[in-house]
């Protein structure tokens, strides 16, 4: 497992802690959860994007979808 540090100011520190605290989550778990989730967002959004702009709607298979997001990744 990895480990990844970054520098916050006092208040975000205060802010961070005591939400995770409120959800009785640690911070390692908050962060990286929302973490994942931003990155799936934006995936889906480029997914979206990419099927307005094809030719029309058709059908994908599962394989295909699979294809594409390990492309993305």
């Amino acid at each position: 497992m990895a480990t990844i540090s970054f520098y916050l100011d006092s208040q975000d520190e205060r802010l961070i802690k005591n939400y995770a605290k409120s959800k009785n989550i640690s911070v390692s778990s908050f962060l990286r959860s929302i973490a994942v989730e931003r990155i799936e967002d934006d995936i889906d959004n480029l997914l979206y994007e990419k099927a307005i702009q094809g030719n029309g709607s058709h059908d994908i298979s599962l394989d295909e979808v699979r294809d594409e997001l390990d492309q993305l990744c």
